[in-house]
């Protein structure tokens, strides 16, 4: 069984991704911020302490979209900007390590670059679709700020190789960093 853990978007900001998205295709999932990609856990009940135990110290905070961009020709996204989410990152890779399968770690050592993903050729979306998305996403974006509090991460699961990623829990912020 794989796990991954995401940040989502509150219902509003999710609703216009996915309605920009089902216009093209099926992205798979629903919009989150990825904060760790998939992973076999060795210790899920360790591993999910560990993802409570560094929520526990971290208050909600303020997530910015302020754009689109790309990853060469593979994935358009819509970019993220926040400090606090980029330290969270860095207090929670560490902390949930340990109770991964070390062929994990090479992902872990790429750096952290947050996005919400609008679109991925492997799902099926094209050139012509991710050029139609981005013109979409970037009116969306420019009528006004769209920001949000972050209050939890999500941790999905997916039983088989073939089946789709399913929430298995949020996480929520309780504390001080």
């Amino acid at each position: 069984m794989k796990h991954f853990i995401g940040l989502v978007p509150p219902d509003d900001i999710c609703e216009t991704v996915v309605n920009i998205q089902k216009q093209f295709g099926d992205n798979r999932l629903e919009p989150h911020i990825t904060l760790q990609p998939p992973v076999t856990v060795l210790n899920e009940t360790a591993w999910l302490d560990a993802i409570e135990n560094t929520c526990n110290s971290f208050q909600p905070f303020p997530i910015s979209l302020p754009g689109t961009g790309n990853f060469g020709t593979r994935v358009l996204f819509i970019s993220v900007q926040s400090a606090p989410l980029t330290t969270l990152h860095s207090a929670l890779i560490p902390a949930i390590q340990p109770y991964e399968q070390a062929d994990n770690r090479q992902q872990q050592n790429q750096s952290f670059h947050p996005h919400l993903t609008l679109g991925r050729g492997w799902c099926g979306f094209t050139r012509q679709d991710f050029a139609a998305m981005k013109i979409l996403a970037d009116e969306y974006l420019t009528k006004e700020p769209v920001a949000f509090e972050a209050t939890f991460l999500r941790i999905y699961f997916k039983r088989s190789g073939q089946g789709r990623y399913e929430k298995m829990k949020d996480v929520y912020f309780k504390g001080d960093v």
